[in-house]
C-alpha cells in the first residue's frame, strides 16, 4: 500500500470518527402503553461509557461559555402524534409530562458539571463531582404543544440547551427521567421513573468540530488531487 492510500485511509478513519460522535439526541419514552409503565431511554445503550463513546466538550474562551468545555446531548421527549413527527416506538403515554434530572456525576477532583437551560447567562445547575443522589431537574416535554394536558401529546425537542465542565478531564453522568402529569390514577403520574442511564462527557482542549471536518475534507480533496495528476502522470 502506497503512502497516498495510507493518508486516504486515514483520512476516511478521521471522518468517520467525527461521524461516530454525532449522537445528539437521547430518547425518552415508556416501557409499555399500560398507566405505571416505567419510562425508558429507548436509546440509552447507545450512550453508555461501556460502549467507548463519550461527549466531547469544547473549551470556549469567549462568549457566556468562556472558560468552560461545552456541547450538548439533546434529552427528547418522544411523540405520539404526526404532527410532532411520531407515532414513535416507545414514546409514553398521551397525557404524560416528561422531566430529567440529573443524578449523579464523577470526574476530576474539584470538578463540576454543568447544565444550562436555554437562554441563561450562568449555569442553572453547577453540580459537583462526588455527587451521587442529586436531584437536579429539568422539563422534557413541551407545554406550548399541548404536553401534559389530558390526551396530550408529550413529545418535547427543546435546543438551546448546555452542559459544561469547568476542568479538562473525563466525566461519568447519570440521568433519570421522572413523569410529573396527574393525569394517572387518584391524580398521580402515568408513567414510572426510568432507571439512571449514565453517559460520558470528555473535557478536551480540541479544535471545533466544524473546523476539524474542514481540515478532513481538505486533506482527502489534496490527496485525492494528488493521486489524479499521479494517474495523468503514468
Amino acid at each position: 500500500m502506497n503512502r497516498l492510500n495510507v493518508w486516504l485511509m486515514v483520512g476516511l478513519l478521521v471522518c468517520a470518527g467525527l461521524r461516530a460522535q454525532d449522537r445528539g439526541h437521547l430518547n425518552v419514552g415508556a416501557a409499555g402503553q399500560n398507566p405505571g409503565d416505567p419510562l425508558i431511554f429507548s436509546n440509552g445503550a447507545d450512550f453508555v461509557p461501556a460502549t467507548g463513546w463519550t461527549k466531547s466538550l469544547t473549551f470556549t474562551n469567549g462568549g457566556k461559555y468562556a472558560g468552560y468545555w461545552q456541547g450538548n446531548v439533546t434529552l427528547t421527549a418522544l411523540a405520539t402524534t404526526v404532527t410532532n413527527g411520531g407515532p414513535a416506538l416507545n414514546a409514553a403515554l398521551p397525557g404524560s409530562f416528561l422531566n430529567a434530572e440529573i443524578v449523579s456525576v464523577t470526574g476530576p477532583a474539584g470538578s463540576s458539571f454543568g447544565f444550562w437551560e436555554s437562554g441563561s447567562l450562568t449555569p442553572t445547575y453547577s453540580i459537583p463531582s462526588g455527587t451521587l443522589d442529586g436531584h437536579f431537574s429539568y422539563v422534557l416535554s413541551d407545554a406550548k404543544l399541548g404536553a401534559g394536558m389530558v390526551g396530550g401529546d408529550p413529545f418535547g425537542h427543546i435546543h438551546g440547551r448546555r452542559f459544561t465542565v469547568d476542568m479538562a478531564g473525563d466525566y461519568t453522568v447519570g440521568f433519570r427521567a421522572f413523569d410529573t402529569s396527574i393525569n394517572g390514577a387518584g391524580g398521580g403520574p402515568l408513567h414510572g421513573p426510568s432507571d439512571i442511564v449514565l453517559v460520558g462527557f470528555t473535557g478536551l482542549v480540541v479544535p471545533e468540530p466544524s473546523i476539524v471536518a474542514m481540515v478532513c475534507l481538505g486533506g482527502l480533496a489534496l490527496a485525492l488531487g494528488a493521486r489524479s495528476k499521479r494517474e495523468e502522470i503514468n
